[in-house]
């Protein structure tokens, strides 16, 4: 066989490589996003990965809403019942072709700005992590719902905050991470007006962490930019002593 067809033959033959793009995942500029564009770049695991900002191995309930809008996948894929999804859950129930299908939500094949937006999260983490912000994992200067639920769970900041181990909230405890909108969060859960709010009250009126998040967006456009997320990074600066430190902020 002639060398020009040995090459042929290998280049023909040879296992696709994987591409890490310097422009993002639309790699044709056409400004949607293909399944071919993502299943090129990253594996399903390597997707997991990039949410899992904790290294804890798990995702969450609340990211699984963030990402796709329901939780019904979460409870799909759930199948030993607790409250977290382990890898391997995951990669048991779904391919990276139908973690793609679900951002799909006009069933059209492609995904457009919208549908992307946690795609392209994703693949920012994984090829432009900004290696000195722990919690903006993506780099662009702001932190999304999907930044925090990825770092850290809803009790997890309650214990973060929990300064005097009491197992209830004062004000004082509260306004390291809701500043200015500490008295109104307090009037909401203090259900027993005792000036505390205990772990029942905290979870009551379907409070989460996404709700916390919404009441810090002052100014409405779904990220916390300008100062409104300063608390998180209190919080996530114990919550790593509360853990020994065994979490590294940047890499998960």
């Amino acid at each position: 066989m002639t060398p020009f067809l040995l090459l042929f033959v290998a280049l023909a033959t040879a296992s696709p490589m994987k591409r890490q793009t310097t422009s993002g995942l639309d790699e044709n500029g056409d400004g949607l996003i293909s399944k071919d564009e993502v299943l090129i770049c990253m594996s399903l695991h390597e997707a997991l990965v990039a949410l899992d900002r904790d290294g804890d191995g798990f995702i969450y309930l609340p990211q699984i809403i963030e990402l796709w809008g329901t939780g019904d996948k979460f409870y799909e894929l759930n199948t030993d019942g607790d409250d977290h999804l382990t890898f391997r859950e995951i990669e048991n129930g779904m391919t990276l072709s139908d973690f793609y299908d679900q951002f799909d939500f006009n069933g059209d094949g492609t995904l457009d700005a919208a549908e992307a937006y946690q795609l392209n999260y994703i693949w920012d983490v994984l090829y432009n992590p900004a290696v000195n912000d722990p919690l903006d994992s993506n780099g662009d200067g702001r932190l999304s719902r999907l930044e925090i639920t990825s770092h850290m769970t809803y009790n997890e900041v309650l214990r973060a905050l929990d300064a005097d181990g009491d197992q209830r909230l004062s004000a004082a405890e509260v306004n390291v991470l809701m500043g200015s909108q500490t008295a109104q969060w307090m009037d909401d859960q203090d259900n027993n007006d005792d000036g505390f709010v205990n772990g029942e009250e905290a979870h009551s009126h379907r409070m989460n962490l996404g709700r916390i998040f919404s009441r810090l967006d002052l100014d409405g456009n779904n990220y916390l930019n300008d100062g409104e997320g300063a608390g998180f990074y209190e919080v996530w600066v114990i919550h790593l002593t509360n853990t020994g430190g065994s979490t590294d902020p940047v890499t998960g």
